[in-house]
């Protein structure tokens, strides 16, 4: 064990990380040394040479070419996430060269879209004007690889269960408003003072789709109304695409509380009033435990805080 962690520490470098990345991504000796402009005996004998070093073996050898062992997933995913930050580094001295004081990279789920993320953003830029933030809205499926290879430094949205956190560092930020249940402002039900569960059932519904960490609240929600299955006809991720399916025809949506009244101050929605089963979707930021935050994603980190705060009380 002292071994490999000299060897590691000491004379693992960012071509044997970028010749484990390629393998594993090609899988052909022949494909890397051409990727690479080396030849295929210095592919091999690098490859050689790592699990030397290391005394394990990282890939198996086949006619069909090369599999990753278990130890060899392991550490190719470490070096994806080595050169990630490297590429980081370079781009955050890239942009403090250029004038720019820090740089932040978020992930952003579609709950904390419309305004808890801009709102921070916004203070953030206040406060530190030449900081840069770097937003990438998807849903949890894709963001969270790219948290853990590197690619963000944080991502905020809804909290992800037991089964997925592990090795992150987690933070509540609003224990959630349950799921209000939405529709056009122009749909039949949009001006009725009171709604049956049972009108829901003449109605489409658009709801987050497979994977997703809202999806869970969701179907708990259709379930204690008995709203069936066969009636979801669109599964989107997409904010944008599943507010103007709404506002377009008589769809029935699924938002949180914040989420859902802050539409309908924009005139885009409105919320049905209609009973249903309390289901709190906890809204937090998450990052990599194992990776110290720079300054710049410890304010934007405060500034998520101040304005989840503000919403829990009514500021917002």
């Amino acid at each position: 064990m002292a071994r490999l962690d000299w060897y590691i520490r000491s004379n693992l470098k960012p071509r044997h990380l970028q010749l484990l990345v390629a393998l594993d991504d090609l899988r052909s000796v022949s494909r890397v040394a051409d990727l690479l402009n080396v030849s295929q005996p210095a592919v091999s004998k690098g490859l050689a040479e790592i699990e030397k070093g290391v005394g394990l073996v990282l890939f198996e050898r086949s006619q069909r070419g090369l599999t990753p062992t278990v130890y060899g997933e392991s550490l190719i995913r470490m070096c994806r996430a080595m050169l990630q930050s490297l590429d980081a580094a370079g781009d955050e001295l890239r942009h403090l060269q250029a004038g720019a004081a820090g740089r932040v990279r978020v992930g952003v789920l579609p709950v904390a879209a419309p305004a808890l993320v801009p709102l921070a953003v916004i203070r953030l830029q206040k406060i530190a004007p030449r900081a840069i933030a770097v937003l990438h809205e998807a849903t949890a499926d894709r963001l969270l690889p790219m948290l853990r290879e590197g690619r963000l430094d944080l991502i905020v949205g809804t909290v992800p269960p037991v089964s997925l956190s592990s090795g992150l560092h987690l933070e509540i930020l609003h224990p959630g408003e349950g799921v209000s249940i939405v529709c056009g402002s122009r749909h039949p039900l949009a001006r009725r003072k009171g709604v049956d569960a049972a009108e829901l059932h003449a109605h489409p519904l658009i709801i987050p789709p497979l994977g997703t960490l809202f999806r869970d609240g969701v179907e708990k929600v259709m379930d204690a109304l008995d709203l069936p299955r066969e009636n979801v006809r669109t599964e989107s991720g997409s904010m944008t695409a599943t507010n103007t399916i709404l506002r377009e025809t008589d769809a029935i949506g699924f938002y949180s509380l914040h989420l859902a009244q802050h539409y309908a101050r924009l005139g885009w929605l409105k919320i049905l009033p209609i009973k249903a089963v309390s289901v709190p979707v906890p809204i937090g930021c998450y990052r990599l435990s194992n990776v110290e935050p720079s300054a710049t994603t410890r304010s934007l980190v405060t500034l998520l805080r101040e304005v989840a705060q503000e919403a829990l009380t009514g500021q917002a």
